[in-house]
């Protein structure tokens, strides 16, 4: 089994900046430049240079994995699409957030739920913790740090609003456009799960 692993501690949902990098991308900056020239130039505008070094990685990450149209639909279309197409990029580069929307998220939504508590977080991610080596070694603040990181990739997605120490669950309305767009990236599934499709 593919382990998980720790990084999303350092890897918020990032969509700004994101979208800043997309935009070069899309008007035909070559990637290995660009990366190297956000670094050197700051084009995220982030006030230290390491904060660029540390979030480099993950948006190119994330942006590898949107095909052409889809990079044109994250950068131009409404901000709604756009940050759903950016939770896709992050599902499919990180396993611990993509199996908490299956697993969690995903369930809710089927079972027709209005909250995800704090407790069920917990719980889901010590199920997690008991069956990974990489996360049975990380410290108790690191393990604090990911599903708070996990329930804020998920609220500046627009899948959950916070209210106190549970989550309400927002059931998104996903347009055709960007159903079909992982329909043809054979990743349906992803659809059905990010919006509660049957």
């Amino acid at each position: 089994m593919e382990d998980y692993n720790a990084k999303l501690t350092a890897e918020p949902f990032l969509y700004n900046e994101t979208k800043i990098i997309g935009r070069y991308l899309l008007d035909g900056e070559d990637e290995k430049t660009l990366k190297k020239r956000n670094i050197d130039e700051n084009l995220i505008k982030y006030k230290k240079v390491g904060s660029v070094k540390r979030v480099n990685s993950p948006i190119f990450r994330r942006l590898n994995i949107m095909n052409k149209e889809m990079l044109e639909e994250f950068v131009c279309s409404d901000i709604e699409t756009s940050k759903y197409i950016l939770l896709y990029a992050i599902m499919k580069t990180d396993k611990l957030i993509r199996d908490f929307i299956i697993e969690v998220y995903k369930d809710k939504l089927y079972m027709r739920k209005d909250y995800i508590e704090k407790f069920e977080v917990d719980n889901w991610y010590e199920e997690k913790r008991i069956l990974s080596e990489t996360l049975k070694e990380r410290t108790e603040s690191t393990s604090t740090k990911l599903k708070q990181v996990i329930m804020k990739i998920l609220q500046d997605s627009g899948l959950v609003i916070k209210e106190r120490d549970r989550f309400k669950i927002v059931r998104p309305l996903l347009k055709e456009k960007y159903i079909s767009m992982l329909d043809k990236n054979g990743d349906m599934e992803y659809a059905k799960v990010i919006g509660g499709l049957l």
